[in-house]
């Protein structure tokens, strides 16, 4: 149903666009509602912005259902700082390795963190992609798991995700973008499955061994 509601939108964007405008390169832009997102179209790239999940991405002929974007902490047992994790699930059974490997090429994804208690107000670095039972996870945190956490939680934060997934001939361009906010609570990074918590700390220490 939403791949049908996209392509009419699509659709319409391109009559839009060649009945509208006196020039072909003027593009306009058309912001519909459609469930769970309001999506915008300006020339060749249509962004969505998410407002709750699951929510079907598409790359190509493949679908993936988008299934969570949350905000993780962990506190440090050595000076009580704090660390951010930014995680998104997304569902990737429905394809094989050679999809996934051109799905790798044409994604590029971004996480964001602002919390005024630690005046904070960055881009995050992607730690790891780990798969696990069909499901692909997305972590983003500070760019050193050496370097000193933040003095203060991360309650009352604002964290955003996009995922911008290059599609070819069909479209240049989709774009998922997802703001998430939390109020009086933080889930603790200890809270996620064993084995992906443990996967997202091995990565995080190769990462910090010296380059030969």
């Amino acid at each position: 149903m939403k791949k049908y509601l996209l392509t009419i939108a699509l659709t319409l964007g391109v009559i839009c666009i060649t009945g509208c405008s006196k020039d072909s390169k003027v593009s306009q832009i058309i912001a519909e509602s459609m469930g769970e997102a309001t999506f915008y179209e300006e020339d060749k790239r249509v962004t969505f912005t998410l407002r709750s999940f699951p929510y079907d991405m598409e790359y190509k002929k493949y679908t993936l259902p988008y299934l969570s974007c949350e905000l993780y902490q962990e506190k440090s047992d050595d000076n009580d700082t704090y660390t951010p994790y930014v995680i998104a699930k997304v569902n990737i059974s429905e394809m094989d390795d050679e999809a996934l490997l051109g799905f790798d090429e044409d994604l590029f994804v971004y996480g964001k963190i602002s919390n005024d208690k630690n005046q904070l107000n960055k881009d995050l670095s992607k730690i790891c992609e780990i798969d696990h039972d069909g499901y692909r996870y997305y972590v983003f945190s500070k760019a050193s798991s050496t370097s000193d956490g933040y003095k203060y939680d991360f309650t009352e934060s604002s964290f955003s995700l996009t995922f911008f997934i290059l599609q070819g001939e069909e479209y240049r361009a989709l774009q998922f973008d997802y703001q998430g906010y939390t109020s009086s609570t933080v889930k603790d990074l200890n809270e996620i499955d064993n084995d992906i918590r443990h996967e997202i700390k091995q990565k995080q220490l190769e990462a910090a061994k010296p380059k030969i």
